[in-house]
């Protein structure tokens, strides 16, 4: 009864933490000298790991689905799958999931240190509010930066599926583009744009409430960080195989 009661208490606790992070979002005064100094540090930690990340993924579509696209005689219809699979599952989850271990886990540090330190306290004495100039900047960095770097990883994913499919593989070139640009609609970028806008979006409301609600000493900040990469990483898998269901059962 009682981890069901605590689970209740912690679920309540979040939920009400993601309605303060929106209030104060959408009010006035905002910190956007803040935020973009994080956008600009999230992306110099994440580029390099997301990239090396999710560019393989497209190679290995292509030199497993090769062999078995030819069995039918219908490799040049590879890119098809390449770009649904790349543009729609792949690139966002991974992305989402590299930012959730690169950035999640140093804004939850960042904010942990700052609050065992009292460096929290010390900005609330001064009236300046901590979750607005500490929290929200980093939440919506995460949302911001996700989806850019989500478009990076589409085009590494496709450019080593090409490569694996065209020059090494024998595939034609023409009929590689052709299926591709056929089978890839706007629906497909979109979906995978807000899928990378909403799991960044919980990796900052996740980190933000893991790092502020930090108690002790060095060690409660490393362990701050490492619960904020395991629970995003789970929430992200588990939210995208949802709403990849979802879109499949609305058929879009």
């Amino acid at each position: 009864m009682r981890p069901m009661l605590q689970l209740l208490a912690t679920i309540g606790a979040g939920f009400s933490f993601f309605l303060d992070v929106l209030h104060t979002a959408v009010t006035s005064p905002r910190h956007i000298s803040e935020m973009l100094r994080i956008m600009a540090t999230l992306v110099k930690r994440c580029i390099i790991p997301v990239g090396l990340a999710v560019a393989p993924v497209g190679a290995v579509i292509s030199l497993q689905g090769l062999e078995i696209f030819r069995m039918f005689g219908l490799d040049r219809m590879l890119s098809s799958l390449l770009g649904t699979a790349i543009f729609r599952e792949y690139s966002p989850a991974l992305a989402s999931v590299m930012v959730a271990a690169q950035a999640g886990s140093s804004i939850a540090a960042r904010i942990g240190t700052m609050k065992v330190r009292g460096q929290i306290d010390a900005l609330a004495v001064m009236s300046v509010d901590p979750m607005r100039y500490v929290v929200v900047p980093g939440v919506v960095a995460c949302m911001l930066v996700t989806p850019l770097l989500n478009v990076l990883t589409n085009v590494l994913g496709v450019l080593s599926g090409w490569v694996f499919a065209v020059p090494l593989g024998g595939v034609n070139h023409g009929a590689f583009i052709e299926h591709l640009t056929a089978q890839i609609t706007p629906a497909d970028l979109w979906v995978g744009l807000g899928k990378c806008a909403l799991f960044g979006t919980a990796v900052g409301l996740i980190a933000g409430y893991l790092g502020m609600g930090t108690k002790g000493g060095a060690e409660a900040v490393g362990k701050a960080a490492n619960d904020t990469v395991v629970y995003t990483i789970v929430l992200i898998l588990l939210v995208d195989y949802v709403v990849s269901m979802a879109l499949l059962g609305a058929g879009i």
